[in-house]
């Protein structure tokens, strides 16, 4: 990727810290896994504190390493997350490019395929220093003396930086007549991480623009735009766009199995990348609904940004998906018993919710679920 007339440089730091992490899952020291893998020491630690970035190796010693950790019995969820966490090294640097506001918008990787869940949690490991969700729990090596980082955290100034040069790509990708629609809905989604809310007055204003011009009769590109944008301001403290969202912008089946297929694809129930949106209001395929379910039930909390979404997705999940309930139970009734004490009391959800939650616990209580652990 370059700007005019520079080229990007890599950058390593996620690649680097889940490097280190594999290695301390096999375990072997630096000096260990050199000998393992043919390589000097000084290597190794390069690869892990991002100098010599991994995303630099060639293609093929980069596969014939990661073969032999596997061999080697490093862990395999860690393993799996290598090249998304080169990814997530590639859009760091593309985003913290000092010539952002003059780079090519098509040579801006972070509009090039769509956002999982697993990549964007690697992007905020180091934007926000949060272990991502899927390496939370692991076994940990013992620590060492003296200070060790918990992560691949950038510094301050860099972490300011990402995200006003969120705002710069948001505009240009929606500038022009060549609007780039992916971009600008993943710079404006990942702006409302922002913890210091400083994106919701831009994102406020992005929003009342769409609204004098967007009215969904049915899915097309700019729907998932949207739905970026309304989550992003939710994230950001303010709930009623996405409510508005959820109410006006299902009108029809399309725009029901857009909001599936995406959330089942963010999760990983569909195992492979997609380069744009278009494959959001296609027929539901493909998956089956199990792992989304757990995913949303874990999120069913007042205090989740998301909860009015969450509670959509999985009323709309069990009216498309007949039987999912009976195929994971524990999640079924979890389900249960968060919906009674969590949130039908509570006024942190919209009517909307409440309803679509009354739906789904009186159908599953006629099925003859009861939660609690108890019943089918």
């Amino acid at each position: 990727m370059r700007g005019p007339g520079r080229s990007v440089p890599h950058r390593g730091e996620v690649t680097g810290y889940l490097f280190k992490l594999i290695r301390e899952s096999i375990p072997l020291s630096q000096e260990q896994l050199a000998v393992d893998l043919d390589v000097d020491r000084v290597t190794v630690q390069s690869w892990e504190s991002g100098r010599r970035p991994f995303t630099a190796v060639p293609l093929g010693q980069a596969i014939a390493v990661r073969r032999r950790l596997g061999r080697l019995g490093a862990n395999t969820l860690l393993l799996a997350a290598l090249d998304d966490a080169a990814e997530a090294d590639l859009i760091l640097a593309a985003v913290l490019n000092e010539h952002v506001d003059r780079c090519d918008i098509a040579e801006q990787p972070l509009g090039w395929s769509v956002l999982t869940h697993r990549l964007t949690d690697l992007i905020l490991w180091a934007v926000l220093g949060q272990t991502p969700t899927f390496a939370r729990g692991l076994p940990i090596a013992p620590p060492r003396r003296g200070p060790v980082a918990s992560g691949p955290t950038l510094p301050v100034d860099e972490q300011r930086a990402f995200f006003a040069h969120l705002h710069v790509l948001a505009d240009r990708a929606a500038a022009g007549r060549h609007r780039n629609v992916l971009l600008h809905r993943q710079a404006c989604f990942l702006a409302g991480m922002d913890p210091t809310k400083a994106a919701a007055g831009w994102l406020t204003q992005t929003t009342t623009r769409a609204h004098r011009t967007t009215t969904f009769r049915t899915w097309s590109p700019l729907w998932p735009d949207a739905r970026s944008v309304v989550t992003s301001l939710a994230n950001q403290g303010d709930p009623e766009p996405l409510r508005d969202f959820i109410a006006r912008a299902h009108p029809d089946d399309a725009c029901e199995r857009a909001a599936l297929n995406y959330s089942a694809y963010w999760v990983g129930e569909i195992p492979y990348r997609h380069r744009d949106d278009s494959f959001m209001p296609e027929a539901l395929a493909d998956w089956r609904g199990s792992i989304l379910l757990r995913h949303l039930v874990q999120r069913l909390d007042p205090g989740h940004p998301f909860v009015d979404l969450n509670i959509h997705n999985v009323w709309a999940l069990l009216a498309a998906r007949r039987g999912l309930a009976l195929d994971d139970l524990a999640a079924t009734r979890a389900l249960l018993d968060r919906s009674v004490p969590l949130l039908l009391d509570s006024d942190r959800i919209s009517a909307q919710s409440r309803q679509e939650l009354t739906s789904i616990v009186y159908s599953l209580r006629a099925d003859g679920f009861t939660g609690t652990g108890t019943g089918r």
